[in-house]
Parts: C-alpha cells; structure tokens; sequence
C-alpha cells in the first residue's frame, strides 16, 4: 500500500484540505495494484520453485477450501445478521402501534403468525383485523395516549442510534457505500471504517435509525455492515496477511450480499456489485463468483430464518396475474420523467443541505436528529402513508386490490375505491398521497446524511410507489375505468423510477424489482421506465448517481472516467503534472543512511532510485517494503548496501544470493514516461495498469514523479480552474437560513 505526498510540507497538506474536490485524499492510502500482482507473482512462483508436487497440489486445494469456507461463512453471518436486524426493527416499530398479548416482545408477523386467510395468504401478509379481533394484538386505543407514545418512542430510538453514532463508532454514520466503493477501487481507508466495532454499533443503530420514523432505508447501511462481516471474517481466517487484491474480491463480494438480503434479490445483488462497486480495474470472474456464492447463502440463510413467518424475504413482494397493456406506455413514460426529475432535484438538494450542516450544525449533531424526529413523527403521524413503515408502506401500495377480478383480497381502504365511491373520499386518498410524495421528498432531502445509520434507497422507492399510486388513482378514475389496469404497478414502477433516478442504475434496478415481483411481463415496463429516467438525469446533466457525487463533494479518491466533457484536457502533459520536488536515493547507500531515510521519510512509499553524478540518472525504483526487508537482512552485513550490484564484482554462491535479494528490491523497470506524454494518455496509464507511481524521463535522466492522487488533484484543479467550483451553493441565503433557524430553534 503506498502513501506518496511527495510535494511536500505540510502548508501543501494544509491548504489541500481546504480545497474542497480533494481535501479528503490524505484519508487514504493508494494502493499499487502492479506491486500487488508482483507480490503475488513471486508468492506463485516460489511454490513451483521450492515446493513437491505433492506440498503445492495440498496448498492448492487447502487455499479452495478455505475460500468456500470464508464464503459460506461471510455469508451465514450476514443472513443471520439481516434476519435478526430485520426481526428487531419490526418489533420496534410495531410497539408504536400496539402490543402481542401474549408476549411483549413478539412483533406483529410473529405474534399473528398462526393468524392466516389461506384464500388470501399470497397477497396479505397477515389478516391484521382478525388478528386484533381476537385480541391477540393488542392496538393502542387511547387516541392521546397512542400519538404521544408514538412521539416518545420515535425520540428514544432516534436519539439513541445517534448517541451511539456520535460518541461510540462515528464511522457507522450514513451510508458507507461511497467509502466502500473509493475502497475497492485502490483507495484504502481507516481499518476503523470496516473493524468489529462499527459492524457492531451499525447494526444496533440502524434497527433505532429506521424504527424513529426518520425517512431513511437500510439498504446502504445494509452494504456497509455486509462489507464490515466481509472484513472481520477474512481477518479472522486468514492465516496470513491477506494481499489487498485479494481481500478486495471478498469485500465487492460482500456488498453483493448486502443488497442481496436487503431486497431479497440474489442476481440483483451481484449486479448492484457489478454495476455499482467495481471499477474497470477491480473486475474479474473470480469477483462474480464470488459475489454469487454470497448473495446465494446469505439470501438462503435469510429465507430460512424467515424474518416475517410467512415465507417471504422482503415486506413488499408482490406477484402479478394482469398483463400490462400498450396504452399504457405513455403513463410509463411519465413515471420515467418523474424519475428523473426525483434523482437529479433531490441527490443535489441533498448535497447542499449536507454542505450546509457541515458548515453550521458540525457541532449539534445530536439537537438536528432530535428536531428531525419530532418534524417527521409531527408530518408523518397525521398521514396514513407515512405513518406506516417504508416497507410496510410499499407492501400496500404494490398489492393487487383483487385476485383475478375478484373480491378484494386486501383490507386498506385505498382498495376500497372504485367508480361509485363519492369524490370526498377520493380526494382524501389522492390528495394523502401527493402529500406523502411531496413530504418525503423533503424528509429525505434533511435526514440522509444525519449521525445517524441512513440508506436512500427505500426512501426513494417509497416516494415513487406513492407517486405512482396516485397516478393510477387518477388513471383509473377519469381515463380508463375500474378493473382495466393494476393500480398496484404504477406504485411498483414509480419505485423503480424514483430508485433508479437516485442510484443513476439501470440494469440492476430492473432485475431487483423483477426478483421482488417474478412479474416477468413487467420486464418492458421496467425497461422504459428505467431508460426514460436515464435520458432525463442525461439532460439535465446528472451523470452520477448520489453514490459517485458524494465521493465528488466529500473530496476522496476515486480514478474513473470523466463523466463528462474533458477534452479541454488535451493541451496538459506529463510535465504540467509531474512532481519536482521529490526525495531520490542513490544506488549505494549506506545501511545508516537507509534507515535515516525511512525514518525520515514515515509516509512516503517509495523512492526512485538514480546514478551518483550531476545528472540523476534513473536506475529505478524501491518502495518502502522492499527497502524495509533490505535493511533486516543487511543490517549487520557491512557498512554499506549497493542495491544494484554488477554481477562482475560477485564471485561466491552467497554473493549471488544476495544480489538476488537487492534486484528484488529495485524495480529496474519502472513505468516511465516522456514530458510531452499527453494528460490522455497518462490517464489511460494509470486507469488501465492501476500503477500508483510513473516517473518521468528523458533520455534516462530524471526529471520528476506522478502519483496517482498527482493526477486527480492535477484533473481536479483544473476542472475547478476552468468550470468553477464543483458544488457551489449560495452562502448569503445559507446564512439567512441559519439566522432563521437560530431564531426558531
């Protein structure tokens, strides 16, 4: 792993910070992906050298069965972790509302577990009413009682998550998914992001998080604390350090899971780690494998668990007998654009309010959580389709109101409607939506990024299936009439608009709601959907999903393709990128002075290696490991070290094994360019050969360096130079806000 700040001093460091596009690249550790594929290069190599046939054929099959077997355990712990999470919110959220009778600490699937309409049994998840009629859940009559411990309850679970965020594992705040992804892609982060102890408080906080009422999802965290399992168990089983290439494949792996359990959709889960989490560089079939046999177990676990004691993974799986009609395709279109407009208008209103707490709420993390409950238990207690759970919600609203033309098969009033129903009535459903779309888009907008565990995705599907519900209310009151279309999928591709809109994801989006519903004939309708969004966030200029431009705003690391026009780029070389100021050493070196170096020097990865004389000569490269194992073994040899002897000068057996071992240490080959390299090009080197470190030369001498965090901050500046800041808010009406909310608060 290599950390380079070659420019050097800490005013460099300093004002770095204060940029706002990388202030965060000291954070990370660049990884060398070459001297990673060397290291295992050499690894194989010596096992065909100095190994039988025999001792390399049992480590062979020792190494596979220690992968199945970290696999299989990453998975079970995760599927057990989903399971107990998802068991413990709902139990959490149900006593807002009420009680088992029979045992206080049974949430509502498992206290009405034996309570079941087999007629209806694959569309209701439990008959809620018999169940309460028995008396076998007990609801809350008291009209006062129950909203003000609907209030007390939503305080203590959301202050408490925050609590445990804020002073025991900040680093289990928020999503996690943009770290992760700056992660795999070569930007190491602090071990404490993925340790046991932010696993641990994620997931007591998140189940708090979402059973306060705040509008945000588990499917990010759910990644996070995936990826965090990932991280502990191959620690834990490793016999040895594990190369970080290898323990990448475990971690993509691992978010594959994550999503896998969060939706209940095994493929969709790989391709979310596909499309979302690898970088050109980061993906391999050994990935994919990978991510399958976690997705697979996990999904398996969960299922066998069966968090909700009625054979499903997930609250709203749904499953459709109506075949969608091509007049509809025009409401297909609009849900699309809505869509769009979601993902684009929120991610960046979100962005700003995020910049905005940074600025002034940094030190009243607590005071924000506690005014964002009581505004959202306040807005969201009076409105049906908030009051409930996101998921709950969603089970609602995606369900068809009948089964094949027949009676209702499920209780809620919003299946109730039909063309005799009296306009008061369907205007308070219709308009209880809208509400509920426009209010949500607004929680979501003030509460992710809280100190809080806090994922969009539910969030956002939740403002889809409520904006597509009342679409089809509307469709069906005064276009097509009742029983023609299924009200239900308008909520179900409105949620697939408005998630795909916030993720900028296509594929993966349509596989996932495909999973949920095994509505294979809805494939076209999500594909227009999911194209129609994709066109909209193309034109209004949001090629990113919130992921990639809250590593953007956050300032991390993360070499990928530009997503838009760069071209301006073409007249910048090598030159205008390289590094001057750079430490080198000579190719003999005194032991003494190898060690000073090092010393001096904590941070630096490596040094290039050159030629005594006026004109440093380039002899090579060392970085700081191998200089490291140069020293231990030559520490007593003499008083000093010639890393690149000639082997003329050598004579005995023990010469040459020790000239083996300092042609280890240099690598006399490096990756070189010339001044004139176009920016381009040099992109193209590091993108495609994942190097941290390329030299520059001319005619063998020289003449400076280029790290890979040089190239983004290089790219970076100049972007800013040439289109101003990236994220540029208005600070006078910020200002005014904060004065306002002063005031109030």
């Amino acid at each position: 792993m290599l950390r380079f700040p070659v420019k050097n001093g800490s005013e460099d460091s300093i004002s770095a910070k204060k940029i706002p596009e990388i202030r965060a690249f000291d954070d990370f550790v660049t990884v060398d992906w070459v001297e990673e594929d060397e290291v295992q290069i050499d690894s194989d190599r010596q096992q065909i050298l100095f190994r039988s046939n025999y001792v390399r054929y049992t480590q062979k099959i020792w190494a596979h069965v220690r992968e199945i077997a970290t696999l299989a355990l990453v998975a079970i712990v995760l599927g057990l972790v989903a399971g107990t999470l998802q068991i413990g919110t709902e139990t959490l959220v149900n006593w807002k509302s009420g009680h088992c009778a029979r045992n206080w600490f049974l949430n509502r699937s498992f206290c009405c577990a034996a309570v079941k309409d087999d007629t209806k049994g694959r569309l209701v998840v439990r008959d809620e009413l018999e169940c309460v009629e028995q008396g076998i859940w007990v609801a809350w009559q008291n009209p006062f009682g129950a909203f003000l411990l609907f209030m007390t309850l939503s305080l203590v679970f959301g202050l408490l998550s925050a609590i445990l965020v804020r002073y025991v594992a900040p680093m289990a705040g928020g999503s996690g998914i943009s770290e992760i992804k700056v992660w795999v892609s070569g930007f190491k982060y602090k071990d404490e992001f993925l340790g046991l102890k932010t696993l641990i408080i994620k997931s007591i906080a998140l189940p708090l998080a979402i059973s306060s009422g705040l509008s945000v999802g588990k499917e990010g965290p759910s990644v996070h604390y995936a990826t965090c399992i990932g991280f502990v168990v191959t620690n834990l089983l490793s016999s040895r350090s594990m190369h970080f290439s290898e323990q990448t494949e475990y971690l993509i792996a691992a978010s594959a899971g994550g999503v896998s359990v969060a939706f209940g959709s095994p493929i969709g889960g790989v391709l979310f780690a596909l499309e979302e989490m690898c970088t050109n560089r980061a993906f391999n079939l050994s990935i994919m494998w990978k991510s399958y046999f976690i997705a697979l177990a996990a999904v398996t676990t969960l299922q066998y668990m069966d968090p909700f004691r009625n054979g499903k993974i997930v609250l709203f799986e749904v499953t459709y007998d109506n075949q969608w009609l091509f007049s509809e395709i025009p409401v297909f279109v609009l849900l699309g654009v809505f869509g769009g407009l979601y993902g684009h208008f929120i991610s960046n209103w979100n962005i700003h309010f995020v910049s905005f707490r940074r600025k002034y709420l940094s030190n009243s993390k607590i005071r924000e959580v506690l005014i964002l409950i009581i505004m959202t238990a306040l807005v969201s207690y009076f409105n049906e389709f908030l009051k409930l759970d996101m998921t709950e919600s969603m089970g609602v609203l995606f369900h068809e109101c009948s089964v094949n033309g027949g009676e209702s098969a499920w209780s809620h009033e919003i299946c109730q409607l039909d063309a005799d129903t009296h306009v008061a009535v369907f205007l308070k459903i219709f308009l209880s939506l809208c509400a509920a779309t426009i209010i949500r888009s607004i929680l979501i907008v003030f509460s992710y990024g809280a100190c809080v565990p806090a994922g969009i995705f539910v969030p956002s599907m939740a403002v889809g299936a409520t904006f597509g519900r009342a679409v089809s209310l509307f469709v069906e009151r005064f276009i097509t009439g009742a029983n023609v279309i299924t009200p239900g999928t308008y909520a179900f591709l409105g949620a697939a608009a408005t998630l795909s809109g916030i993720t900028n994801l296509t594929l993966t989006v349509v596989v996932i709601m495909v999973e949920l519903t095994g509505a294979f004939s809805y494939v076209i309708p999500l594909m227009i959907v999911a194209a129609v969004t994709t066109v909209i966030l193309s034109s209004l200029g949001s090629k990113a999903g919130i992921a990639d431009k809250m590593i953007l705003f956050n300032g991390f690391p993360l070499l990928e393709k530009p997503k838009h026009d760069m071209t301006w780029l073409r007249e910048y070389t090598a030159a205008d990128v390289m590094t001057t100021s750079v430490v080198t050493m000579n190719e003999i070196i005194s032991t003494s002075a190898l060690k000073a170096l090092l010393e001096t020097y904590p941070n630096f990865s490596g040094f290039p290696v050159v030629a005594d004389g006026t004109r440093q000569k380039l002899r090579g490269y060392a970085s700081r490991s191998r200089l490291m194992i140069t020293l231990i073994t030559n520490e007593n040899d003499g008083p000093s070290v010639d890393i690149l002897r000639d082997t003329k000068t050598l004579g005995t057996q023990d010469d040459e094994s020790r000239l083996t071992e300092f042609r280890k240490t240099v690598n006399e080959l490096p990756l070189t360019v010339k001044p004139a390299t176009p920016f381009s090009q040099l992109f193209r080197v590091f993108e495609k050969l994942g190097s941290n470190v390329v030299l520059v030369e001319e005619e063998g001498s020289f003449l400076g360096l280029i790290s890979t965090k040089d190239l983004m901050k290089f790219q970076r500046l100049k972007e800013r130079e040439m289109n101003g800041q990236l994220f540029n808010f208005n600070e006078e009406r910020d200002e005014k806000l904060w004065s306002f909310i002063r005031l109030i608060f």
